[in-house]
């Protein structure tokens, strides 16, 4: 059982490339992609439950969990260029610039900054065109935060320390 976390830390790698080539299925997988988010999301939410739980120490995929998620974030980003929902040189602009700014600043807080609006977008997408799945994410984000309010208020709470650091800088 103590592995657990780690699977579904790892999970989110294998999600994150199914998301990724659903791209080559185009825009009829939208709602797939709309459901391996929401699964996705819920490992990274029961891999930190369940590794606080047994108090397991961080392992090497635990300690890259960060990564995992990143990955999660940047393959919806390929799914919606590859499916023709995004153009690829603003996705492409938009990446560069992010990876230039998170290499130069080396915060979280940075990278979570040009993440949030990539997590955003394919439920914005959904909406335009796939409304149920929007609607079933929309329920899904609503759950997940008043079952775990605490959780989110402290990835708040530490994005806005982090980026006090930036401040001082």
């Amino acid at each position: 059982m103590k592995r657990v976390p780690d699977l579904l830390t790892a999970s989110r790698g294998v999600i994150a490339a199914a998301i990724a080539s659903l791209g080559f299925v185009g825009p009829a997988a939208l709602e797939a992609v709309i459901l391996l988010t929401m699964l996705g999301w819920t490992t990274d939410i029961l891999d930190g439950r369940l590794a606080r739980r047994y108090h397991k120490p961080p392992t090497w995929i635990g300690e890259r969990e960060f990564l995992f998620d990143m990955l999660l974030v940047f393959s919806g980003l390929c799914y919606l260029v590859m499916a023709g929902y995004v153009p690829f040189v603003p996705a492409a602009a938009y990446v560069a610039v992010a990876a230039v700014c998170i290499a130069y600043f080396r915060l979280k807080s940075v990278t979570m900054s040009f993440a949030t609006p990539l997590v955003a977008l394919p439920l914005v997408i959904a909406y335009i065109n796939a409304r149920q799945a929007a609607w079933w994410y929309l329920i899904w984000i609503a759950l997940v935060l008043l079952l775990d309010w605490k959780r989110f208020k402290g990835v708040v709470q530490e994005f806005i320390e982090n980026a006090k650091q930036i401040a001082r800088r």
